[in-house]
């Protein structure tokens, strides 16, 4: 293995996503991709032919190579557990895409054997490496909005409506929760990055606009450690709506559409409205970067294994709570996985 320079990455599964994610990822200096693996051989030819890499005939050949340092999982969620524990025990670093996993049992599992390996786990977490989310965290960290009240978020599409029996996505055990694990994970982890870890959810879920067995809509009502209480919203139908809003005494801002609106609160029933500057940021590209910094420094990463875990246990505490109809504690959805996240 190389002891310098961009981090070398093999990547395993190269569906829609793993090649929506590296056109932009591939410009980040930091990286290297060496080479891919998928049980599809023609996917992985053409994403070898696009991003000018190799294909490994097999993923045991993809582990063996020498010239890798890092593996970055793209599969489906219920199939992340197997290659990161083979990376891991291969001494290779572990970027794998959100959800860590579907059960809190394979993310901790993730967890456990990339930190016994002594291998760096991130988690693609992408949505608080975007500039708004970037500048709202600045904001805040200002104080510019005063003692908060609240935030809402919302993130949605109508992917569900195009989903088939033949796909992953269709079916329940593949996708818990349907655009819950699959959507509001993303506004689960930015809540955490802005305001801290969440330590009660109420969630309703519906299943009635879509033939598949997931659900197609889901509410959750999250209560922060802090005491701030946050809604997350989403639904697998609507056109696509992606926004976080935040109160507080001092102000409002508003995250939508790649920008950062500022409401000033000026004098009682009165106030102002100002644009936030948003810096220009690639956040696949800045993922990579973030990946390659964790593993050449050896500390770790901002949306590591913990975090990981954090959003997914927001995400089974919703799911319960749906299910059996009362409030559920993140550390109960956690179990035993609560001291991989202290």
């Amino acid at each position: 293995m190389s002891i310098g320079g961009p981090l070398t990455i093999g990547v395993v599964g190269t569906g829609g996503w793993a090649t929506g994610f590296w056109s932009p990822a591939q410009h980040a200096p930091e990286v290297k991709l060496i080479a891919c693996w998928d049980r599809a051989p023609e996917h992985a030819s053409r994403f070898a032919e696009t991003y000018h890499c190799e294909v490994a005939p097999t993923f045991e050949a993809l582990l063996a190579d020498s010239r890798i340092e890092a593996i970055a999982v793209f599969t489906p969620n219920s199939q992340h557990r197997v290659p990161t524990e083979a990376a891991a025990a291969a001494g290779k670093h572990v970027f794998t895409e959100k959800p860590i996993a579907n059960l809190v049992e394979d993310g901790a599992a993730m967890v456990r054997a990339c930190g016994q390996a002594g291998v760096t786990l991130m988690v693609g977490h992408s949505a608080r490496y975007h500039g708004a989310m970037r500048a709202l965290k600045s904001l805040l960290d200002d104080g510019g909005l005063g003692q908060l009240a609240m935030a809402e978020a919302n993130v949605s599409h109508s992917g569900g409506t195009r989903v088939t029996p033949d796909e992953w996505r269709w079916h329940r055990q593949e996708a818990p929760g349907g655009p819950l694990m699959q959507l509001s994970v993303h506004a689960f982890d930015t809540l955490h990055y802005l305001f801290g870890p969440t330590r009660r959810v109420t969630a309703l879920a519906s299943g009635a606009l879509m033939s598949s067995e997931i659900e197609d809509v889901f509410l959750a009502l999250l209560e922060h450690d802090s005491g701030l209480l946050s809604y997350v919203g989403t639904n697998y139908v609507s056109p696509s709506a992606n926004y976080l809003r935040v109160y507080g005494v001092g102000g409002n801002a508003y995250v939508e559409g790649g920008q950062v609106t500022f409401i000033r609160a000026v004098e009682a029933w009165s106030s102002k409205r100002e644009e936030v500057a948003v810096p220009e940021i690639n956040a696949p590209a800045a993922e990579m970067a973030e990946f390659a910094r964790a593993v050449r420094t050896g500390t770790p990463p901002e949306t590591g294994g913990k975090e990981g875990l954090l959003a997914l246990g927001v995400a089974r505490a919703c799911i319960t709570s749906a299910e059996q109809g009362r409030a559920v504690l993140v550390q109960e959805a956690l179990g035993e996985a609560a001291g991989l996240v202290r």
